[in-house]
């Protein structure tokens, strides 16, 4: 049964993965204005012309690894500064954050509890 939430929760999340990372190349769902403090941020990383582009490309090939199920430790361990902005950003700056959180936190903490153990061994 847990393999099968496991599987849930790695296929939710790479999906949104790749499809907000692809939406940073062909900007097919504008997003609405947030912030002034979180628009700020994300304006200077796309005028960089090199953090976002290469956030996006890691989000859609590491979405696609989590989906495969290839390099699966390797994938959180990717997305976990990702996600740590991204949290932040919503948490200290949007008065709202529960969507971010609920949608893209949630299920990248669960996969970290069920992938806990081999994250460990990263660090030893």
């Amino acid at each position: 049964m847990s393999d099968y939430i496991e599987i849930s929760f790695r296929w939710i999340f790479g999906l949104q993965m790749i499809f907000w990372g692809l939406n940073g190349f062909f900007h097919f769902v504008k997003i609405p204005p947030s912030n002034p403090t979180i628009d700020a941020f994300v304006t200077s990383c796309n005028e960089t012309k090199f953090i976002m582009p290469t956030v996006k490309f890691l989000e859609v090939l590491f979405g696609i690894f989590l989906i495969l199920n290839f390099a699966v430790t390797m994938s959180l361990a990717v997305f976990a500064p990702i996600l740590f902005v991204v949290t932040g950003l919503h948490v200290f700056h949007n008065p709202r954050p529960w969507g971010i959180l609920g949608s893209f936190t949630l299920p990248y903490c669960l996969l970290v509890l069920f992938h806990a153990e081999s994250l460990l061994r990263l660090v030893h």
